[in-house]
């Protein structure tokens, strides 16, 4: 007993050190940043609010069950597609156009104006607090890498979920990237993995920053955030708009429905092109994640010329076919007259072009 007693006291221990100090859990906002998150209209009784009312259904016992049932084709069973990035498209002196890789999920790689974006990179082989347990990337016939990637100028983030801000893959891009953008809050996590704070900038819904010849607009979403279990919204998430004049585009980041989307197109498009979270849904949390259905009538609310489903290919966050995002968003576009581009993973393409192929099947 005494023998069995010290090993669950050690184990407790391990596993308190582990969420006190691990790394990739990031950091608590404090001093200046956190004076500033308390002052954001959007923050109140000590959290960030959703734009409008948003019931978390979430009964994970519930869901779990669901998940065990109902395990048929949520996950491929063979390698994607997929292919090597292009990056004789993101040559400075090459094609003017909007310039897009979709890498899986949504993580987005783009060039407007001849500035390099990268979107919630996510690199790792799991969207988990540890590498050995948690949601597996599906097989490709091409892994990405950072390494793989042309000179990045700015890095943007949507949220601190695992699937949209990796810690193994900022450490990798901290030195080189010149910005990172992000909603409020999200800068501590980044500031304790290395990267400089001058690099860093974060911003409230609706707030502009500008890089050279792009602005960068923080735009409001349904959803929440945290990187621990005690920590839900803490920190701010939302979609981005990025705009010039030689094009724009848009980034739902992840969100439920709600009208914020034709507010958005009013005050900011119409966009050249859309990205929209399309994927990982479910009936136990209609309010922060969108159906195919929904994800389509957004990217009509904010003015979308084309759209580009995004939040699937990669992961299994739900209980839904691998497949069925897509196709299901696909057929809602095509009743409602939405251009639609659907590259395949890894597959770069200027706008002028976009691929519209129904690869998955």
């Amino acid at each position: 007993m005494v023998i069995v007693f010290t090993i669950i006291i050690l184990l407790t221990a391990m596993v308190s050190g582990f969420f006190l100090f691990a790394p990739q859990l990031g950091k608590k906002a404090c001093g200046n940043r956190l004076e500033r998150m308390k002052n954001s209209p959007n923050f109140s009784n000590g959290q960030f609010q959703n734009p409008v009312n948003t019931v978390m259904q979430i009964p994970p016992f519930k869901a779990f069950k669901e998940m065990r049932k109902m395990n048929v084709d949520r996950v491929p069973e063979k390698p994607l597609t997929s292919y090597p990035i292009d990056n004789s498209f993101f040559d400075n002196n090459a094609d003017s156009n909007i310039v897009v890789t979709w890498l899986g999920h949504s993580t987005v790689l783009l060039k407007i104006n001849g500035i390099v974006v990268l979107i919630d990179p996510v690199f790792s082989k799991r969207a988990s607090i540890v590498s050995f347990v948690g949601p597996e990337k599906f097989q490709y016939t091409h892994d990405h890498t950072v390494e793989e990637l042309p000179p990045v100028d700015v890095v943007v983030i949507s949220h601190d979920h695992y699937d949209h801000l990796d810690y193994k893959t900022i450490l990798k891009l901290k030195n080189s990237v010149k910005k990172f953008y992000m909603p409020l809050g999200v800068g501590a996590h980044l500031e304790r993995w290395g990267v400089p704070a001058e690099k860093i900038v974060e911003l409230d819904w609706w707030d502009v920053t500008k890089f050279d010849n792009l602005e960068f607009i923080a735009t409001p979403s349904r959803h929440f955030t945290g990187r621990r279990i005690t920590d839900r919204f803490q920190t701010l998430w939302c979609g981005w708009a990025i705009k010039s004049n030689n094009g724009s585009v848009f980034f739902s980041g992840d969100s439920g429905y709600f009208d914020g989307f034709k507010e958005i197109g009013e005050k900011l498009g119409p966009f050249d092109l859309s990205f929209l979270e399309c994927g990982q849904y479910n009936k136990y949390w209609p309010n922060i994640h969108m159906m195919p259905e929904e994800s389509v009538q957004a990217a009509i609310d904010c003015r979308s010329k084309v759209a580009l489903p995004v939040h699937w290919g990669k992961y299994s966050l739900s209980m839904h076919p691998w497949y069925e995002p897509p196709t299901r968003f696909l057929k809602k576009a095509r009743e409602m007259k939405l251009a639609v581009a659907m590259p395949a993973i890894g597959q770069t393409f200027s706008l002028d072009a976009y691929p519209d192929t129904i690869w998955w099947k």
